[in-house]
């Protein structure tokens, strides 16, 4: 019996077979194994049938349009491929590869090591280069696959071939069969998962838009996605939590609804509406980026990841979000959130810090995330990962739709992923803040244009933890007559690589205009507290010094 080599998941004790009598009397072996039963459907082993159903296949099917030639068993270089195709001015090189292995929903190739395979696909790579299009179509001699991955176990070489040959430009094709007791054709066609992990991804789909539309979180440029809008809350929320950017979000798109009064706003007015976010270069941008949307794009926010990713401040996140949220486009939005989650899905310990390991996740998620609902996918994930797998302390696994998705929860092992490498120590900066006031004013001191917190406005400090008395003769030195010195809690506050450990005096002067202050050689701002409040911007390192003025009134 011929046939039955490579079939041992198949050919099982008790295993109902097909089998079709040789017309070649001569043949030592009389009967041709062609197809087995499993799990109640027919599956094809038959060798010859994939090439015989592709053939008929490739004039019906209309994938290379108007066919006028089908020229198989056709030699190129080293390697004879199984069709040769002309559609107008097109020249194709096809291979087949049939399948056979299958394990939970996913067919595997090869089910044996093949040099020949190996091969065949690097020769398609050079006929690539040389001006042909190239295919690998692989044949899932079976229904029901969820999706075609190559067989890594079996020969990591061809594993490696596949992917080199993706990069080069081979298109990748799979399609499941109709197998019949006498015949077979092509059905449906199937994801093909170069990797293992887009597997385990490819399979979230589904319960993680039941769990999104269940129940996910009103906010207020989720009900109206407009491409500004959800670009301000994309930038906003940035190591910024949901609940803390509602308030800026409805303030900042209150005073500047659109494209056009961002790229005319003053800097001032920016920075005071940006207040207590942090970051304020992100606002800069985001001005520079309206300007060059009103310039460059005729005042449109542009619908591309290309166009986007052009702009001052937006990244490969910012950009798949607006792209994909806003416009509908089929790209991943990674931020920490997304990352999380796909880290312990898949309990990967690669560092998260580094640039590849982000853009591997992106590759991933772009092959697997649903081309029906982008916008929505991307906004579950990142949902998921702020409200239920949370950072540091315990995920709440027992919420999650992709609990039995996971590896890392099937390890217990949730709080060791995501790996990162360890940050170097912040600097730290010693500050002594003086709250300078008289009956109606407020000392304040600009920052240098450039740098940390530029163009804010700040209180006047010195530099080292001051005590009392040098405090005192620093502003007995400047003219000051103190009328009352009051010590003021002490205070941190972190920045991405610094620290600045604060303590400070609010001090009582008289006649403080009068006064010849220079703060280190820059003039000083002397503003009354509605003028603070409404106008000046105040980073939010000052927020506890800002909160005792306003007690003082």
């Amino acid at each position: 019996m011929k046939n039955t080599g490579r079939c041992r998941e198949l050919l099982k004790e008790g295993a109902q077979v097909y089998l079709t009598e040789s017309s070649n009397t001569e043949r030592k072996t009389r009967y041709d194994l062609t197809s087995v039963i499993k799990n109640g459907q027919i599956i094809n082993i038959d060798s010859q049938a994939p090439n015989q159903a592709v053939g008929e296949w490739v004039a019906e099917s209309g994938l290379f349009g108007e066919v006028s030639l089908v020229r198989p068993e056709y030699t190129y270089g080293n390697s004879r491929f199984d069709f040769y195709i002309e559609a107008g001015e097109r020249r194709i090189l096809l291979e087949v590869k049939g399948v056979t292995l299958e394990e939970d929903g996913v067919a595997a190739f090869p089910d044996a090591p093949s040099e020949r395979a190996v091969k065949h696909v690097k020769e398609l790579i050079q006929a690539k280069r040389n001006g042909y299009e190239a295919y690998i179509l692989f044949v899932l001699q079976m229904k029901q696959i969820e999706c075609m991955v190559p067989n890594t176990a079996a020969q990591p070489e061809f594993t490696d071939v596949l992917r080199e040959a993706k990069e080069a430009g081979v298109e990748i094709l799979a399609y499941d069969c109709v197998v019949e007791a006498d015949s077979m054709r092509l059905d449906q066609p199937v994801p093909v998962r170069l990797w293992t992990e887009t597997v385990t991804l490819g399979r979230i789909g589904k319960p993680l838009f039941d769990w999104y539309d269940a129940g996910h979180r009103i906010l207020p440029w989720r009900e109206l996605p407009t491409p500004y809008r959800v670009w301000v809350s994309e930038i906003m929320l940035q190591q910024t939590r949901v609940e803390a950017v509602k308030p800026y979000f409805e303030r900042f798109t209150g005073a500047l609804p659109d494209i056009k009064s961002l790229a005319e706003a003053e800097e001032e007015l920016l920075l005071k509406l940006w207040e207590g976010l942090g970051y304020y270069n992100r606002v800069r941008n985001m001005k520079r980026a309206a300007m060059q949307i009103e310039k460059e794009y005729g005042g449109q926010m542009p619908d591309t990841y290309e166009e986007l990713i052009k702009l001052a401040g937006i990244g490969s996140y910012t950009a798949g979000a607006v792209a994909s949220i806003a416009y509908g486009r089929k790209l991943p939005a990674v931020d920490g959130n997304v990352l999380r989650v796909v880290m312990r899905l898949l309990a990967d310990a690669s560092d998260i810090a580094d640039t590849k390991v982000k853009r591997r996740v992106e590759d991933w998620l772009l092959q697997t995330m649903p081309s029906d609902r982008p916008g929505d996918f991307n906004q579950a994930m990142m949902e998921l990962g702020a409200t239920v797998c949370l950072p540091n302390g315990a995920p709440k696994c027992e919420e999650c739709p992709l609990q039995k998705l996971c590896r890392a929860h099937g390890l217990g092992a949730m709080t060791d992923f995501p790996k990162k490498a360890a940050k170097k120590p912040r600097t730290i900066e010693e500050k002594t803040i003086l709250m300078l006031r008289d009956e109606e004013k407020v000392a304040l001191k600009k920052r240098p244009a450039k740098g940390l917190l530029a163009g804010m406005y700040e209180f006047p400090s010195l530099e080292g933890k001051q005590e009392e008395e040098a405090v005192l003769r620093y502003l007995k030195e400047m003219g000051l007559k103190v009328i009352r010195i009051q010590r003021l809690p002490e205070h941190k506050h972190i920045f991405s690589h610094r620290e600045w450990h604060m303590s400070g005096y609010y001090i009582r002067v008289d006649e403080l205009e009068r006064a010849a202050l220079t703060g280190a050689g820059e003039a000083l701002l002397f503003a009354d507290i509605d003028q603070i409040e409404r106008d000046i911007p105040i980073p939010s390192a000052f927020a506890p010094f800002v909160e005792k003025m306003r007690l003082e009134g």
